[in-house]
């Protein structure tokens, strides 16, 4: 949504302290020869928006296909890519579910708790490993400045409201913040209800040359899963855990060293025939049962899943008279433990408040050494990288990658970039076998070769952007189905090649901008087309992609204390669903959504009303997954 912070525009001087992480070693948004988007600042906290997923959902490029409201379930796509295709991170920190990419949002941090959205388009397996196949996301957290305590309490349509509280402390040597937070709702139609919590914590120490930094979260929720995976089921529901954790040390000098230990697990119960909650089905003997209906004879009970990823890495920079040098090492023990995904186990694992038990697992290891060199040789800027990586489950390969701009003025720069990306196939993608969808063993890992040319000015009252870029995709995986009565297959299909243009543009306040009290305004639009267009299967995920996507965001603020935020999105995807209701194969209808806000900021004390897709458009992100019409919310936050 936001490529840089209104600061950012105040003088061209200043563009060199918009520091991205598109590279090992930090880098500037002039200076970085690739697409990168930021999200920062206050035009987080005035977005009109309640969740990390809807924030992304507004940016260039990124599609954020949501099956519930506020970011219940969000598959997230960059340039076309997969939900199975984009790497998060938390603080640099990788965040990722080797189970399946559904689980990728299931982040214990709310917006408030952001600093900054680096947004990475196209293939950056060069710089943060496996699963960055068509881009990368980045989420900065906040540092306590001051000691305060911040409480938000918030109610809207169908029986909404969020409640949360966040402390902060500092001292001379160290900074820490906490938060918790708790949403809940009614939902908007039946077994569209949710609730979830998530508590956050950041804490930095200062010692001589030595930053310590350990954080941790976890995040809780069950969620009504109407059509979410299957219409002959609609009936869903889903539970998740997850518990993530880091722990950094970061030494400066001539030679800087970064030192991340993670680790992150995942909890997963998924309810076919939904147990929970009153006039759904319940458990008798081995049947499921609901009034005069009874769950299929072969359904004896829940999904359970549980996912680990243990990790550690170590990343050293510096710079000499060749310019300047990352290497990185990278170890990631991945493992699951599951009732339906996997190979027999010894001996089952009993699940606490279940009725189930662990009966089958997996697991794989991989190491990864990278290195990268940056050299700006007059107005040219040059880079290469080489990534190694070995996966115990798959065989040791390399991936290349080279970047080079060339400034042709103190405003303006033309780029371009070369790289080769990977994604491991997931354990649901290889071994998932229920109600008719059925994974592959054979499975071999998506690669894909990124090609992108652009340009970009910035000034001091106005930013732009253009690229054109090229994705060519090997291996790729998808759930197809050749028939309408057959069995929906995971299978690498060949090759998929996407082709588009991306493109921004951002105003900071002028004359005619300030007669109105506007902040900024900022345009995007992004076009996405393949070169495949017919072929004799109906695929799942890869090819209902947005080929079309124009955004508009502005703020307006009056008397000092007065803010107005609103966005527009328009967007028009490609791909065909069977709907549920007519039997008949539907084109996605295009979709203008329309939010607003408006907030009143005193010192200690604000206010906020907000409404979301305010025309009231039925629409869906995902075929027979309706997402609610207009929403509204009101809150009130105070600093204490």
């Amino acid at each position: 949504m936001a490529l840089a912070s209104a600061t950012a525009f105040a003088q061209t001087e200043m563009l060199d302290t918009v520091v991205v992480s598109a590279s090992q070693f930090n880098t500037s948004l002039q200076s970085a020869n690739r697409n990168v988007i930021i999200l920062k600042g206050d035009e987080i906290s005035n977005a009109p928006v309640e969740s990390v997923a809807e924030l992304l959902d507004f940016a260039t490029g990124v599609d954020a296909r949501q099956r519930g409201a506020f970011g219940t379930q969000t598959d997230l796509s960059i340039r076309g890519g997969t939900y199975e295709q984009v790497l998060v991170l938390i603080n640099g920190v990788r965040i990722g579910d080797p189970q399946t990419g559904h689980h990728l949002m299931n982040l214990p941090i709310q917006k408030s708790d952001i600093d900054r959205i680096e947004i990475l388009l196209g293939g950056g397996s060069y710089i943060f490993g496996g699963s960055a196949f068509s881009g990368a996301i980045n989420i900065i957290t906040k540092k306590a400045t001051t000691d305060h305590t911040v409480v938000n309490l918030k109610y809207g349509s169908y029986n909404t409201y969020q409640a949360g509280v966040t402390q902060t402390l500092v001292g001379d040597k160290h900074n820490t913040s906490l938060s918790i937070n708790t949403t809940a709702s009614d939902g908007f139609k039946t077994n569209t209800d949710f609730n979830h919590t998530n508590l956050f914590g950041n804490s930095s120490i200062k010692a001589g040359k030595h930053d310590l930094n350990i954080a941790g979260g976890y995040t809780w929720q069950g969620f009504g899963a109407q059509n979410f995976y299957s219409t002959n089921f609609p009936e869903q529901y889903e539970k998740t855990r997850t518990l993530f954790t880091n722990i950094g040390l970061k030494t400066d000098g001539k030679i800087k060293v970064d030192r991340q230990l993670y680790w992150r697990r995942n909890w997963d119960e998924f309810q076919l025939y939904r147990e929970e909650g009153e006039g759904f089905y319940n458990y008798n003997n081995g049947l499921f049962i609901k009034g005069n209906d009874t769950a299929a004879s072969w359904y004896r009970g829940h999904n359970y899943h549980r996912s680990d990823v243990l990790g550690g890495k170590v990343e050293a920079m510096f710079e000499s008279r060749f310019g300047k040098t990352s290497v990185v090492g990278e170890y990631r023990h991945e493992r699951i433990v599951s009732n339906n995904l996997g190979e027999s186990l010894e001996a089952p694992i009993s699940i606490d408040g279940s009725r189930g038990a662990y009966t089958l697992g997996d697991d794989r290891n991989n190491i990864s050494v990278a290195i990268e060199q940056s050299k700006r040789l007059g107005k040219f800027e040059l880079s290469g990288a080489l990534l190694v990586n070995y996966n115990s489950s798959y065989t040791t390969d390399l991936y290349p990658a080279a970047t080079v701009g060339y400034r042709i003025s103190n405003r303006q720069k033309l780029y371009g970039s070369f790289n080769k990306s990977f994604r491991l196939p997931s354990y649901t993608d290889l071994s998932y076998n229920l109600g008719g969808a059925i994974g592959s063993k054979d499975l071999k890992p998506e690669e894909s070769y990124n090609y992108e040319v652009g340009y970009k000015y910035v000034g001091d009252k106005l930013f732009a952007n253009v690229s054109l870029f090229r994705r060519e995709g090997t291996n790729i995986i998808d759930w197809v189905q050749f028939c309408d009565t057959c069995n929906l297959l995971a299978s690498n299909i060949s090759e998929v090649n996407f082709n588009g243009l991306d493109a921004s543009l951002r105003l900071a306040p002028n004359a005619a901008m300030k007669a109105v009290n506007m902040d900024f305004i900022e345009m995007g639009y992004s076009f996405l087309m393949t070169d495949e267009e017919e072929f004799d299967y109906e695929s799942l995920y890869v090819f209902d992609y947005l080929q079309n996507k124009f955004t508009m965001r502005a703020q307006h603020t009056f008397i000092k204390k007065l803010h107005w935020s609103y966005s527009l999105s328009y967007q028009d995807r490609k791909g065909q669903y069977n709907d549920a209701e007519t039997k008949t194969l539907t084109d996605y209808p295009d979709v203008v959504l329309i939010n607003s806000r408006i907030s009143y900021d005193l010192t200690r004390f604000s206010v906020f009303v907000e409404g979301q897709n305010l025309l009231n458009k039925k629409y869906y992100d995902r075929g027979n997954v309706e997402l609610p019409g207009a929403w509204l919310w009101c809150g009130v936050k105070v600093s204490l």
